[in-house]
């Protein structure tokens, strides 16, 4: 007499294996790979090492020797004359600083001229100021490192300044109808400037009143 078989343990291994697979063929159960176990062994022994490696490892000389020459593996060498970010800023303050340090300005005199021009000496620049009509004007401004020559003509009341830079247009500018002591005080500074400047003098850190008196004597000539 036939057993009969009431669930799928009491089926033989084989019979049991048989029905596996037919389910396995048709779709209803999924498929189970067998892994080669070389495999498994390289990967349990490649994960084992990664994991015995320090966080941080230090490069060796053989590392660093093949990253430099790879190209673009570093940053370009810094330039140790480039100043930094922070050094720029401050010598910008710095300079915006003195350029506010006036150390002389005059008017011409009206009503020679009927909209008076303006020139204006600091320790960085020379602005020239000429107008026109009533808020219009040409302003002119160049590094005071830049000039090259000034001269003066001087009557009984009343004086000019001619004075040459290679940031003028034609190299030359002329301020008319000055008083006499602000023509001849505006040519003894920009003359002290540029005998200083010839002798390669730094005096941008002098101060204001001792800057004047020097530059003053320094460019003083004979005048009648």
């Amino acid at each position: 007499m036939v057993k009969k078989i009431k669930s799928l343990d009491e089926m033989p291994i084989d019979m049991l294996e048989a029905v596996k697979r037919g389910f396995i063929h048709r779709g209803l159960l999924p498929r189970k790979y067998r892994r080669n176990s070389q495999l498994e062994d390289h990967r349990s022994q490649k994960l084992n090492t990664e994991k015995s490696k320090p966080e941080n490892p230090e490069p060796n000389d053989s590392d660093l020797e093949i990253i430099d020459s790879q190209p673009g593996s570093q940053e370009a060498a810094k330039d140790p004359d480039e100043p930094e970010p922070g050094e720029t800023h401050e010598k910008l303050i710095e300079l915006t600083e003195k350029a506010q340090d006036i150390l002389f300005t005059a008017d011409t005199v009206f009503p020679f001229t009927i909209f008076p021009d303006t020139i204006t000496l600091d320790r960085e620049k020379l602005t020239v100021v000429d107008r026109f009509f009533f808020r219009v004007a040409k302003v002119i401004t160049v590094p005071i490192s830049s000039m090259i020559s000034a001269d003066a003509n001087v009557g009984p009341f009343f004086g000019s300044v001619h004075m040459t830079s290679k940031y003028f247009v034609d190299n030359a500018h002329s301020v008319n109808f000055l008083w006499r002591r602000d023509a001849e005080e505006i040519h003894r500074l920009l003359q002290g400037f540029i005998i200083a400047q010839e002798k390669g003098l730094d005096v941008s850190d002098v101060d204001k009143e001792d800057l004047c008196a020097l530059l003053h004597d320094l460019g003083h000539g004979t005048s009648k």
